[in-house]
C-alpha cells in the first residue's frame, strides 16, 4: 500500500525526540525518587528509558543498514 518511508532529512528530528524521550524519562526518575527517596525507583525509571531509547536506535541503525544494502 504506502511506503513507509521516512524523509531524507529525519535523522535531526528523530535525534531531538529521543532527546525529550530521555528528558521526559529523568523527570520521570525524579518524581519517582522523590516519592520515598528510594534511589532504586530512580535507577530502575532511568534504566527503563534507556533502554528503550537504545532499542529504538538500535533497530535504526539496522533499517539503515538494510536500506543502504538494498
Amino acid at each position: 500500500m504506502g511506503d513507509a518511508s521516512t524523509p531524507p532529512d529525519a535523522g535531526p528530528l528523530i535525534r531531538w525526540i529521543m532527546g525529550a524521550v530521555l528528558v521526559w524519562g529523568t523527570i520521570l526518575g525524579v518524581g519517582a525518587w522523590r516519592l520515598n527517596n528510594d534511589p532504586r525507583r530512580l535507577l530502575v525509571v532511568l534504566a527503563c528509558v534507556i533502554a528503550f531509547v537504545g532499542f529504538w536506535a538500535l533497530m535504526l541503525a539496522a533499517r539503515a543498514r538494510r536500506r543502504r544494502r538494498d
